[in-house]
């Protein structure tokens, strides 16, 4: 098995090597700085899994590099620009989404220099061993534009929302709904909803920022809103599951 970093803002992970088909049911996004291991060489495409959750699939060699540091950081604004200088006022190379991971070199009194001589806004990154309410990382995202597969301040789905929101308080979470739904913190369906309570719907998932309000990307929206959990219930069949850690 080898080892590679994603060297692009986003990446998709395909159920098959083809750029170009309709994403399917499995189907998952890496973050600049995140690993992929390979296990099969397809020629312009890699096999393998997210080295994060173990998510499987095909990514393009393109995006990828088995030359690399460790990250040291993850962006934790929904969306940062990485400059070739330490200013505003530099060209701007990369726009890199919440979860990207980064390895920070030297901390100057604005900005932040990476490994590779380019520069991020310092408050927009924490070191990885930093831990934050999910709850207000999952808020941080408001406005996202929905991405079916998506896990990024760049575009997000529901269940890539609560796994990156969740990441960011050290609480570790499979990818899809299915799963989340019976591996996240415990039970508690049958209890009052309060706040971080996690709501599973058929296909579905989101977060309660308080008892009666849930942030969640979604495809009616087209984004990540926060709504009355009670209008969201509306267009689903039912509350399968409430998970809280």
């Amino acid at each position: 098995m080898s080892t590679y970093k994603v060297i692009t803002a986003i990446t998709d992970v395909r159920e098959a090597p083809d750029a170009q088909a309709l994403r399917g049911k499995l189907e998952s996004q890496l973050n600049y700085g995140e690993i992929f291991e390979v296990t099969e060489d397809h020629g312009d495409w890699l096999k393998g899994k997210c080295a994060h959750d173990g998510y499987e699939g095909f990514v393009e060699k393109k995006h990828l590099t088995s030359a690399f540091n460790a990250a040291t950081h993850v962006v934790t604004a929904q969306r940062s620009h990485v400059y070739r200088d330490a200013t505003m006022k530099s060209p701007i190379l990369m726009t890199l989404g919440m979860g990207a991971h980064v390895s920070v070199v030297e901390v100057g009194e604005k900005f932040a220099k990476l490994d590779d001589g380019r520069f991020i806004f310092k408050d927009h990154i924490a070191p990885l061993s930093a831990r934050a309410d999910f709850v207000e990382a999952a808020l941080r995202l408001l406005e996202t534009p929905y991405v079916w597969g998506g896990r990024s301040g760049l575009g997000t789905d529901c269940s890539g929302l609560v796994q990156i929101s969740l990441a960011r308080a050290g609480v570790y979470s499979t990818r899809d709904t299915e799963y989340q739904q019976n591996t996240i913190g415990s039970d508690v369906t049958s209890q009052p909803r309060q706040r971080g309570d996690i709501v599973f719907f058929p296909g579905h998932v989101g977060i309660m920022v308080d008892a009666e309000n849930m942030v969640h990307a979604n495809a009616t929206h087209m984004k990540t809103v926060v709504e009355p959990l009670a209008d969201a219930l509306k267009r689903s069949e039912k509350i399968t599951a409430v998970r809280r850690i």
